[in-house]
């Protein structure tokens, strides 16, 4: 099977967490960007969380003033959760995927 990559992302709402199950594919993370960015609410730091296993890490922060978006270069083959600590609006985290062909571990 030929090993085919495809746009990835996903929206993760305030208060909320998404689980990613890769499957046969591998998840590439590549960035994290804020929704919308509204003024005079830039000063505040998003954190953004992954969790894997038992493993909760802080992979990133956001500001809506000065650092919108963020860059990652990380590749997950296993069950992983998105969340952040923002008070309102979403981030939308955003890779792409690759099919494998057979299932990881």
């Amino acid at each position: 099977m030929a090993n085919k990559m495809k746009f990835w992302g996903v929206e993760v709402k305030s208060g909320q967490s998404v689980v990613v199950e890769p499957g046969i594919t591998l998840v590439h993370l590549s960035q994290a960007c804020l929704d919308e960015v509204k003024k005079g609410k830039g000063s505040d730091s998003i954190s953004l969380f992954v969790k894997t296993g038992d493993q909760k890490l802080v992979i990133g922060h956001l500001y809506a003033d000065k650092l919108p978006q963020i860059y990652f270069d990380i590749v997950f083959n296993k069950k992983f959760v998105l969340s952040h600590n923002g008070k309102s609006g979403s981030v939308h985290f955003h890779g792409y995927i690759a099919n494998t062909g057979y299932p990881f571990c």
